[in-house]
């Protein structure tokens, strides 16, 4: 069977909600084709977003990939936890 990859569409850096000016490049939301959302923290992706639902790809946490997340819609650690780390969907640009 042959799996065609989403093709990136936008890659962009998101505004911070606390006081600082900017991830300065260490946060990325990644947009694709298929409707998927990738948060970038640094050189990994953490999470994506489908239809609303945002799924975990990173089973560790730290406090900046936290402010991080936060762009991403979940608001801290307790919420991150009780998601189950999942693998990145068989199309998306990041698999192997």
């Amino acid at each position: 069977m042959i799996h065609y990859r989403q093709v990136i569409t936008e890659t962009y850096e998101p505004y911070p909600y606390y006081s600082r000016k900017s991830f300065y490049g260490k946060c990325k939301i990644i947009n694709t084709e298929g409707g998927y959302s990738y948060l970038q923290s640094y050189d990994t992706i953490v999470a994506y977003r489908k239809n609303g639902v945002v799924y975990r790809t990173w089973g560790d946490w730290s406090a900046t990939t936290g402010r991080h997340l936060q762009v991403f819609g979940i608001m801290g650690k307790k919420e991150w936890e009780k998601l189950p780390v999942v693998s990145l969907p068989i199309d998306s640009p990041f698999s192997r």
